[in-house]
């Protein structure tokens, strides 16, 4: 079932759930600067941001990303929140983390590195990357990688 924004619900349901962040880092490792939709203090209440609102940026290593919001929740967590296309064959060169992320793939493979182990994930499924791992992303498959990442806590600003 295709949602006003022509996501399907589970994307719809998936991405407000992820809407508590949005990123200071790009898929390259690179801090990127990107007009936010939602910035600041979360604490007035329920939003929705509109990923249409945000332009694209893009990276060295061929990827892009929307950086949709950034702030700190009612509860005191600073949140940060992008989502991020990455063409294939893009490789996200390994970077240790001083935050956790939550990625949830949107379409496509993602290829997980991280503690000396490889994993895959695949569209629909969620990768949480604990605080203080070094890890590294790659597009898995044929086609684009497309997923939402969600930082929380630690370094993000």
């Amino acid at each position: 079932m295709a949602g006003m924004s022509g996501m399907t619900r589970r994307e719809v349901l998936v991405s407000g759930a992820a809407m508590a962040v949005a990123g200071g880092r790009s898929i390259d490792g690179q801090s990127a600067v990107t007009p936010l939709v939602g910035a600041g203090d979360f604490a007035s209440g329920s939003k929705v941001f509109s990923m249409a609102a945000v332009a694209a940026t893009k990276n060295a290593n061929g990827s892009e990303r929307k950086s949709v919001l950034d702030g700190r929740l009612a509860t005191g967590e600073v949140v940060a929140m992008h989502e991020s296309w990455a063409p294939e064959g893009t490789v996200v060169v390994p970077h240790r983390i001083s935050h956790s992320e939550i990625l949830v793939v949107l379409e496509g493979t993602m290829a997980f590195e991280h503690d000396g182990k490889a994993d895959k994930a695949e569209a629909g499924d969620v990768v949480y990357v604990a605080y203080g791992t070094t890890h590294a992303v790659k597009n898995g498959g044929n086609g684009t990688l497309r997923f939402m990442v969600v930082a929380v806590g630690g370094d993000v600003k």
